[in-house]
Order: C-alpha cells, then sequence, then structure tokens
C-alpha cells in the first residue's frame, strides 16, 4: 500500500508543479503573485477559501480531538464555520474595499503609524508560522500511521509544497486548492457513506448521540479547555492574513461575501466525517502508535489498499491546501510590510526566496511537537489577544487614534503572557481581550492623539 500511495503522490505532486510552473508565467508584479491581479471569481475564490482551513487542522485534529472527547471535537471547525459567517455577512466586503495588500497595512493606512504596522505584521507572521508547523505535524502523523515514519519521505513531501507555491504564488495556490477540494470530497464522501451505512444504527440520531457521548470520559474536558477550541479560530478568522489575502484578491465585494457564506456551510457539515471517524476509533477501541492519527488508523480497517491510498493521498492534499496559502501569506507579510534595502534582487524575485526559507523553516521547527490542534490554538491566541481589537475598530471606524491600537496591542500582549503564568476560572483568551479592549479606550480617551 505505501508503494501505491507514493506512486499517486508522486501523480498529483508532479500536477501541482506543472500548475506552478504554468501560472508562474503570467506572475510580473508583487501583486501577480501574492493577489492574484484582484481578479479572483465566486468559484475558485470559494473553493481556496475553504481550503485554507481543510487541512491538518480539521481533518486529522479534529479526528484526534473526536477520538478523547466525543462529538465536542467539532468545535474547532464550529469556530471556523462562525468565523466565516461573520466574514459573510460584512467583514470580507469590508476587506475588499480596502486597497491593501497585507491586513497589517491597515495599520498605517487606517492608525498612520509605520511601526504599529510592523509590528502587527511581526505578530502574524509569529501566528501563521506556528499554523504552518501544525500543518507538517499533521503530515507526519499521516506518514506514521501508514509507517512511513521516514524523514526523507516527510522531506520530499514538503518540498513539493514549498516549491509549487515558491514559483506560482497565489494564483497556483488557488488552481491547486480547486482541484484538492474537489478530490478530497469526492473520496470522502463515498467512504463516509459506504462506512455509515453499514452501522447497525444511525450514528447522529439524538438517543445515538446521548448513548456514545457517555463513553467519553468528562475528566479529559471542560468548558476551560473546549472554550478556546471553538473561540480562537472564530475570531482569528476576522483578522487572518491568509483569509483576507483571498478577500482582497475577489473581482467585488458580493463575491467575497457570498465566498465566505458558502465556505461556512461546507465546512460545517464536512466536519462530521473526521468526527465520525475519530469517535469510532476510540468506540472500537482501537490501538494507536504514538505519534499517529485514528482517522487514518480507522480508515485502513474498512477501505482496501487502493481505496486507501485514495484517501490517504486525499488528506494529504487537505494538509497541502492549508500549507501553500499559509506560505503565501507569510510571505505577503514579510515582502510586504518590511523593507530590505540591503537587497538588490527584483522584489518577485525575494518573494519566491523568502518563500522557499519560511518553508524549510517551517519543517525544521515541526520537529518538536506532535500536538496539532494544541499549536493551532496556541497561535491564533498570540493574534486574538494582541491584534483582534485594534483590526475590528479599523474596519468600521473612521477616526482612529494610534496610541489606542499600541496600548490595545501591548496590554493584549501583557494578557497573554500573564494568563499563562496566574491560573483564573475563567477563559483566559476573553480576559486578554478585554485587557486589550480596555488599553484601547484608555488610549483612545487619556493619551494624545
Amino acid at each position: 500500500m505505501n508503494i501505491l500511495f507514493l506512486s499517486i503522490f508522486a501523480g498529483i505532486g508532479l500536477i501541482y508543479l506543472l500548475i506552478g510552473l504554468f501560472y508562474s508565467r503570467g506572475i510580473k508584479t508583487n501583486e501577480d503573485y501574492f493577489l492574484a491581479g484582484r481578479n479572483l471569481g465566486l468559484f475558485p475564490l470559494t473553493f481556496t477559501l475553504i481550503a485554507t482551513q481543510v487541512g491538518g487542522g480539521m481533518m486529522l485534529g479534529t479526528a484526534a480531538e473526536s477520538y478523547k472527547v466525543g462529538y465536542f471535537g467539532i468545535f474547532y471547525t464550529l469556530g471556523m464555520s462562525l468565523g466565516f459567517l461573520a466574514l459573510g455577512l460584512g467583514v470580507a466586503s469590508k476587506l475588499r474595499s480596502f486597497n491593501v495588500v497585507t491586513t497589517a497595512q491597515l495599520f498605517e493606512f487606517k492608525y498612520n503609524s509605520v511601526f504599529l504596522r510592523k509590528v502587527a505584521s511581526f505578530i502574524s507572521i509569529i501566528t501563521m508560522f506556528g499554523l504552518l508547523c501544525a500543518q507538517v505535524v499533521a503530515s507526519r502523523s499521516v506518514l506514521i500511521a501508514l509507517g512511513l515514519s521516514n524523514d526523507i519521505v516527510l522531506i520530499a513531501f514538503w518540498l513539493i509544497v514549498i516549491f509549487y507555491t515558491m514559483i506560482g504564488g497565489l494564483r497556483a495556490v488557488a488552481a491547486t486548492d480547486t482541484a484538492q477540494i474537489v478530490f478530497l470530497l469526492f473520496v470522502f464522501s463515498v467512504l463516509f457513506l459506504k462506512t455509515l451505512f453499514a452501522e447497525p444504527s444511525n450514528f447522529f440520531t439524538f438517543s445515538s448521540f446521548i448513548a456514545r457521548q457517555k463513553v467519553f470520559s468528562s475528566s479529559s474536558f471542560s468548558f476551560l479547555t473546549l472554550f478556546p477550541v471553538i473561540f480562537n479560530p472564530m475570531m482569528f478568522s476576522l483578522i487572518e492574513q491568509d483569509l483576507a489575502q483571498r478577500f482582497f484578491s475577489a473581482k467585488t465585494k458580493k463575491i467575497a461575501a457570498i465566498s465566505a457564506i458558502i465556505a461556512s456551510i461546507f465546512l460545517l457539515i464536512f466536519s462530521f466525517i473526521p468526527v465520525y471517524f475519530g469517535m469510532k476509533a476510540n468506540l472500537t477501541s482501537l490501538f494507536l502508535l504514538e505519534g499517529a492519527n485514528p482517522l487514518i488508523v480507522t480508515i485502513s480497517l474498512v477501505a482496501n489498499k487502493f481505496f486507501l491510498s485514495l484517501i490517504v493521498s486525499a488528506i494529504a492534499a487537505a494538509v497541502i491546501s492549508t500549507a501553500d496559502s499559509l506560505l503565501c501569506a507569510i510571505s505577503s507579510n514579510i515582502c510586504q510590510d518590511f523593507d530590505f534595502p540591503f537587497i538588490k534582487m527584483k522584489k518577485i524575485n525575494f518573494s519566491k526566496v523568502i518563500t522557499l526559507i519560511v518553508g524549510l523553516l517551517a519543517v525544521l521547527v515541526a520537529y518538536f511537537s506532535n500536538d496539532i490542534i494544541g499549536l493551532l490554538i496556541q497561535s491564533y491566541e498570540l493574534s486574538i489577544s494582541c491584534l483582534f481589537i485594534p483590526f475590528i475598530f479599523s474596519y468600521f471606524k473612521k477616526r482612529l487614534n494610534k496610541n489606542a491600537a499600541g496600548l490595545s496591542m501591548l496590554l493584549g500582549l501583557f494578557g497573554f503572557f500573564i494568563f499563562r503564568i496566574i491560573v483564573v476560572p475563567f477563559p483566559k483568551e476573553l480576559l486578554s481581550i478585554t485587557l486589550s479592549l480596555i488599553g484601547y479606550f484608555v488610549g483612545e480617551n487619556f493619551l494624545n492623539k
């Protein structure tokens, strides 16, 4: 099966590289590279929005959480879905109306502060780098479950992702995202329906819900542990650079809004698949190797070798679909928000070099973690604590004070660290945002403009 999987994925990888080479021919400026010429239509935008989230976090992380906490494993995707809904109801249109390349540029455009723009960009880069590392961890768990723990295979996997993203930019990412999501949806829908119909009773009836959820010990989760799983992705989606980058690239504000709503509905429905397989692994007492993912192990017991290879390739494609968007977004922040006067090469070539370096660093750093959802949630929390409040005010308020934004970011950062030291009986994410909000109002009303 391993040879079959490697053969299928090698073929997919070759297609991705050809797509990258094809779209690289039309790239002449950084706007072409990072924003696809601001010309994405409804379908490519919708697919690439979905692809930013249907990655290792949703598929493998949700299955791993459902293995531990049952139906509550859906909380991560529910948070993303609610965030997309908020985007579709107004925020996405607002983002499209700004003539910027990165969300951090709003701190210069709206708050008139180059310094705050650079600080915001730096925080966004750290956050997205953590999310990117989570995708590497997810891909490693897939390979371990298949018995492919060889580092050479993992590195080759990521070199393909890095290279086609590097040469093709957002146009290539959007094109491959469409193919990845269609492929993923087909193979998982077929497998899910086949497996579900073989169940002796309906898995998703209310009575079945209650009975099955009782199997999962309540001591393994609580309000304080589950709250950030839904809250952080929901809030972060409103300020996330790789999502905003797509809305900046939309043809119109209407297309941006409609795409976000469609993506919201799709994510919520599709998330029941990893929830189902994660719970099934626990309910059937499957043995898992350390670092292996219950989604892969469960599927390996119900699918033949060929279909299992297709499924694993689809999961790998899901991981890639999130990773390439993060790579592109991180590079956009670095190249658009910071000056490099000592670099003599063309801007477009420099952007490609940065993409390569960021991708290789993520592969290296990811070796120090195995917790997919934990890595995602902690990465989200940093940006939410520091940037959420000043970003939201910049979307809808005309007269803005840079001192308010600066103090808001500072107190949010203080909350991010202090509530990791001091144990409180409330969600630390809410407390950090509250501190940030207090900082904003103090800065706006008591500090000179």
